[in-house]
């Protein structure tokens, strides 16, 4: 649930934001620990609209950062590209992002307190990175860091992408399929029957009835099908479905484990790049809690206290069920060497990596499972339209 935060940070400044929290007392908590002194908590109702594009002031995030490290390398000054990149932005709503931090530059505010009161989406960790850079003087590093944590994440996404991409294909395709034959073949051959008088199989009287009904009323039927799909998107577009959902994927057996795996790099990764940029551990917790579902960010949260009354890092996450076999020893090793930062990130790239590999195997299996599915559907629409034909055959040969 989305609460909607108002508080006071450390340097006496108000601050307006926006958390991701299962109540509101996680909100204000995960707040208390970035140090600042919350007075109002409200929940914001998640809207149920379609989006069928993304809207026309959204800022992709990624390609600014992009960007601006480009130009600051190239011997730009900040207020210089920024003034390059809104000078190139074509879509209006992102031109007007960037001119409010124009704006707060020019006014001496500081480039973590532009991003944050932009309203253009900048998630929490580049903010604290950018902070963070701000009292060492070090801002290109913290925007590298930022864009290789970002592609790597978007890198993850594609390659689970790519891996549905031709089981969804096939089930459409099956699907295109047997719809054509249940309105177009089906309703003909209806007719054909129809006219010799026959008898015909049970199974066969009932397709044909089905078909002989969508033909008469097509518009109706098409309408109709419609109006189910975008109920459908519709009710998978509410945050309580999606919830719902992924406490049920969760609950499977095998695939629960693999979504729990995906979910710890995402938060590994996070912490790397926030320890890396001087974010202490305890805040670093707080806004990588966005990476995990419900149930793992009150473990998170657990963590964090424990840590915070001087738990080792590495007892803390596995006590609360948090880390993998082999995460818990890699997480043991960093903190004897002092370099948590690097071993959360390889840790990371250990579980992207067995994530990868799962999804592969699990379209390999998924994909002939799919069209075994599809083939027996569409081969049993057609064995029951020739079926009375066989009879006919049979009677015909007695």
């Amino acid at each position: 649930m989305i609460f909607e935060i108002k508080a006071l940070s450390s340097a006496g400044e108000v601050v307006v934001t926006r958390v991701d929290a299962v109540a509101d007392t996680a909100a204000r908590r995960e707040m208390e620990l970035r140090g600042m002194a919350v007075f109002q908590v409200r929940a914001v109702q998640p809207g149920t609209r379609l989006r069928f594009a993304p809207r026309s002031g959204n800022l992709n995030v990624l390609a600014f950062t992009q960007e601006m490290l480009m130009l600051l390398r190239a011997g730009l000054s900040m207020v210089a590209a920024l003034e390059a990149i809104s000078e190139k932005e074509k879509n209006a709503g992102a031109r007007a992002i960037v001119e409010s931090l124009l704006l707060k530059l020019r006014r001496g505010g500081r480039l973590s307190e532009a991003l944050r009161e932009s309203g253009g989406g900048f998630p929490a960790i580049l903010i604290a990175g950018v902070s963070a850079s701000e009292r060492t003087g070090s801002l290109d590093e913290s925007l590298q860091r930022y864009v290789d944590y970002a592609s790597r994440l978007d890198e993850v996404r594609g390659k689970i992408t790519a891996a549905m991409i031709y089981p969804v294909l096939l089930l459409v395709v099956g699907l295109l399929v047997t719809a054509f034959l249940i309105a177009f073949v089906v309703p003909r051959f209806a007719s054909v029957y129809r006219e010799s008088g026959g008898d015909m199989p049970w199974a066969s009287a009932l397709l044909f009835d089905a078909g002989r009904l969508i033909g008469t009323h097509p518009l109706e039927f098409a309408s109709a099908a419609l109006a189910g799909l975008l109920a459908l998107v519709a009710v998978f577009s509410m945050r309580a479905t999606r919830t719902w959902l992924g406490r049920r994927i969760r609950a499977l057996p095998g695939v629960g484990l693999r979504v729990r795996i995906y979910e710890l790099a995402r938060l590994y990764r996070t912490l790397a790049m926030l320890l890396r940029g001087g974010t202490p551990i305890v805040p670093a917790l707080a806004m990588a809690s966005s990476m995990l579902s419900g149930a793992m960010r009150e473990q998170l949260a657990q963590t964090s206290r424990q840590i915070a009354q001087g738990e080792p890092i590495s007892r803390a996450l596995e006590s609360n069920g948090l880390t993998t076999a082999v995460g818990s020893r890699m997480l043991a090793v960093g903190e004897r060497s002092g370099s948590m930062a690097d071993m959360l990130a390889r840790i990371a790239d250990y579980h992207d990596e067995e994530t990868t590999r799962s999804l592969e195997w699990l379209a390999r299996l998924f994909e002939p499972l799919m069209m075994a599915l599809l083939g027996i559907v569409i081969g049993g629409i057609v064995i029951l339209l020739y079926m009375p034909i066989f009879d006919l055959a049979g009677s015909v040969q007695q």
